[in-house]
């Protein structure tokens, strides 16, 4: 039998990447967090963490990680329907997700806060580029996450969530500066974009599908922050491609222009774990809801397993 005291630790260690994290969260001091993982190790008669920077799990660390995250979740659900397993203090159950950033500054916005609400669960958000949420799926990381992902993956179900939509913006000033004789190529590489990374894949694809431009053919600021493109777009430091809905209220009162009608649209997915877990389908249910409030549906959608 497992002892879920270590694979508590295990868990803490690779969801925090940190043993000092991981213990700081636990209560424990590092060094007992050290020895509990080791402790497993031992007894598994293989190594679960890869001891570098930041930690990484083994596969068989992954597998654990994946068991202990159903277990909670399945924990959850039964004090659920039997409360006196609660004790006399409040016990919240917790849920590991991974959404994009723009998702989390536009429609999921108000899901921790159902989450919370109806179902009792504390969130643990890892903000990811929505090409890359299924690996933290997959490694057991996360319950569930959001994902330009059609197809579902090993062990999951996946459901369509909805359409978002990403268009060209910039202050009128910049507009006057820049583009006074429209967007073409060539005042593009005259004056800065911003991105989100390095690797900013949708604004690449935005500038490549509709002005013929390759990453580093043109100047851009780098801003990790979704609302911190709308920010700077409306500074007139910048053009920016941005979610529609994060723009609406700066179009509305003239803070911003759509210099250009071109529009790029990317479908979303839910990928989550497929478990009977009647907790796991009301959070699957209050995601879509709030999908569903603000996305345009996907045209046929998509639902299936493997």
């Amino acid at each position: 039998m497992l002892d879920y005291k270590l694979l508590e630790a295990c868990a803490g260690v690779i969801r925090h990447g940190s043993f000092e994290k991981a213990a700081r969260d636990l209560g424990l001091t590092q060094s007992a967090m050290s020895q509990r993982v080791k402790l497993l190790e031992d007894r598994l008669g293989q190594p679960v963490i890869i001891r570098s920077k930041p930690i990484a799990a083994t596969a068989a660390g992954q597998r654990l990680l994946q068991h202990y995250q159903r277990v909670r979740l399945l924990e959850q659900e039964l004090q659920d329907n039997l409360p006196e397993l609660k004790g006399g203090g409040a016990a919240f159950g917790n849920i590991a997700l991974a959404v994009n950033a723009d998702s989390l500054a536009t429609w999921f916005v108000d899901v921790p806060k159902r989450l919370f609400e109806e179902l009792n669960l504390l969130v643990d958000l890892t903000v990811q580029d929505e090409t890359l949420t299924v690996d933290e799926v997959q490694s057991g990381t996360v319950l569930a996450a959001i994902s330009t992902r059609a197809e579902p993956i090993q062990g999951c179900k996946v459901m369509a969530l909805g359409m978002m939509r990403y268009i060209m913006v910039v202050s009128p000033g910049f507009a006057q500066r820049f583009f006074a004789d429209g967007v073409t190529p060539d005042a593009l590489r005259a004056c800065p974009a911003v991105h989100f990374s390095r690797h900013d894949e949708l604004q690449n694809q935005f500038f490549k599908q509709f002005f013929g431009l390759e990453p580093g053919e043109f100047p851009a600021h780098t801003v990790p922050s979704s609302q911190g493109f709308v920010t700077v777009a409306e500074q007139g430091i910048a053009y920016a491609v941005v979610e529609e809905h994060q723009a609406q209220d700066a179009l509305a009162q003239g803070r911003l222009i759509r210099p250009c009608p071109h529009v790029i649209e990317r479908p979303l997915f839910w990928h989550h774990w497929n478990m009977d877990s009647v907790l796991l389908r009301r959070v699957n249910d209050i995601v879509r809801d709030e999908a569903r409030r603000f996305l345009p549906q996907i045209s046929g959608g998509i639902s299936g397993r493997i």
